[in-house]
């Protein structure tokens, strides 16, 4: 078996996801590893360009645009790695992360712990520590999202601007761009729920990992810049119909799996009020039109 398999999932990132890869096999060593990339369907040449350029990367073709947990769970089923590190396309590994990662993993297993999931503190193309982990989504800390749209004393810099660990730091969930995941907790959980098809996914299978006792971590040493939006062509379309109706279907699964069904119609519409700001954003009123027909509101 070998150390680690890297999972990638690509769509239309052909660019970056040559970047990803070169970086991986720059920085990497110590490890043995393999690398995996899933395609989701692209029209860019990314299936082409892996096969013609890193002939050693096993390639998925998915057939189609699966999503982000679907994908994975293709990839993690292709991976024979003692660990499964879910890495996104639009990363740059900066230093031996992987090793870095494998050594965090092999102590804690040493030294008794149960292994879910390790993840860095990610660096934004400014350098700075970006969205790296965060807590489980609770009806409470919901309410407090909405409220912290117009109150900005109320916005939790752990889940914007995280500092730097010195060592390691219990979390809820690490963010999905740089899942390192034991198999022994993928097998334990089967992975990601294939409801999801985009955002809350990590979470979902992270609180599941927390429920069979599986720690999830952030630790010092791995260096990951993350230029988060890879798939959607660009920060213009970071706040798109398709993007905010994902994360609006997304919130909804994960509510009818934990939350109370008795409290689920009143945080439908706290949803729809928490969306508000962006769905504004949106530049005309045709495509706001789209966003309701695509969460099926209109």
């Amino acid at each position: 078996m070998l150390d680690v398999s890297i999972v990638i999932v690509s769509y239309n990132t052909k660019d970056l996801l040559k970047e990803c890869l070169k970086s991986i096999f720059r920085e990497t060593s110590g490890v043995r590893y393999e690398v995996v990339v899933v395609d989701n369907c692209s029209s860019d040449g990314s299936v082409a360009m892996v096969r013609d350029e890193f002939p050693d990367v096993i390639v998925v073709e998915a057939g189609g645009n699966l999503g982000f947990g679907r994908a994975n769970n293709l990839g993690m089923k292709s991976a024979s790695g003692k660990y499964l590190f879910l890495l996104n396309s639009d990363t740059i590994v900066q230093n031996n992360a992987v090793g870095a990662f494998y050594e965090k993993a092999e102590c804690l297993r040493v030294n008794g712990h149960k292994v879910g999931v390790l993840g860095s503190i990610l660096l934004g193309k400014d350098s700075k520590p970006c969205h790296s982990y965060g807590r489980f989504i609770t009806p409470r800390r919901e309410l407090r999202e909405v409220l912290a749209k117009y109150i900005r004393s109320l916005k939790d810099p752990e889940n914007t601007r995280p500092p730097f660990v010195s060592d390691m730091k219990s979390v809820d969930y690490v963010t999905g761009a740089d899942m390192f995941v034991s198999r022994e907790a993928y097998l334990d959980t089967d992975g990601f729920d294939p409801d999801f098809f985009m955002y809350c996914e990590e979470v979902d299978w992270q609180k599941r990992m927390h429920a069979a006792g599986y720690g999830r971590y952030v630790v010092e040493g791995p260096r990951i810049m993350h230029l988060e939006g890879g798939s959607d062509s660009g920060e213009k379309k970071l706040w798109s119909p398709q993007r905010l109706a994902n994360l609006y279907k997304s919130r909804q699964i994960y509510r009818k799996k934990h939350y109370n069904k008795l409290i689920l119609p009143f945080f439908s519409a706290l949803r729809l009020l928490l969306d508000l700001p962006s769905i504004l954003l949106i530049s005309c009123m045709s495509r706001r039109k789209e966003y309701l027909r695509l969460i099926k509101l209109k």
